[in-house]
């Protein structure tokens, strides 16, 4: 995937503005469900965009139930309505794992495997800024719920990996749709995963990503 560099917007933009940007840029979906015992009917797709210091993410999702139970940065938003983005910078064994819920709340590890995962300093992540907007969805509509969330994710937040800017640069990377504890539990990714049981921290199933 080759993520677009928008010069208009940087960490310092309007996160609303950026989010109106973002509506008008080509969607990718996430549709592959890797587990069979966990199938669902829940529909995901994301824009992704950089301004050099910074990354764009904009998820759309429609499914059946809301349920918020995090509050807390760093807290478990796996098991709420929650969207994952994993990404490890150049040749990078590391990854960053980010993951948000559908109220805005974020969690962000960094490490080689699933194991000893480094959290980031809440300092760090206060630095993210996120937009949401939930509804409910038309009647007749194939899912009762319809939201979406940006995120704004500034180069900061990547401490270990000493990027000065995301300008040509290139790495490794997944997107996620879960929800742990929700009555439909599930687990979507962009790229397949083949594994026994569900698990997105499998660094060999990244796709490319490449920043222009």
């Amino acid at each position: 995937m080759r993520i677009p560099l928008i010069a208009s917007i940087s960490q310092s933009s309007d996160i609303q503005e950026v989010s109106e940007l973002l509506e008008t840029m080509p969607q990718h979906h996430i549709i592959h469900q890797p587990w069979i015992e966990f199938k669902s009917n829940c529909q995901t797709s994301f824009v992704i965009a950089h301004s050099g210091d910074a990354i764009f993410l904009k998820f759309y999702v429609k499914e059946d139930i809301i349920r918020v139970a995090t509050h807390q940065s760093n807290g478990r938003v796996h098991k709420d309505n929650c969207v994952e983005f994993f990404v490890a910078f150049e040749s990078q064994k590391k990854y960053y794992n980010i993951e948000i819920n559908c109220m805005g709340v974020v969690l962000i590890g960094y490490g080689e495997g699933r194991l000893n995962r480094k959290l980031l300093d809440e300092k760090l992540i206060d630095k993210v800024s996120t937009h949401i907007n939930i509804q409910t969805a038309p009647l007749n509509s194939r899912n009762k719920y319809s939201w979406q969330v940006t995120v704004m994710l500034p180069i900061e937040v990547f401490e270990d990996s000493n990027l000065g800017s995301l300008n040509q640069k290139s790495g490794l990377g997944n997107f996620f749709k879960c929800g742990d504890d929700l009555p439909n539990k599930h687990f979507y990714s962009w790229c397949n995963i083949e594994a026994k049981k569900p698990d997105f921290h499998l660094p060999q199933f990244f796709g490319k990503l490449e920043f222009s």
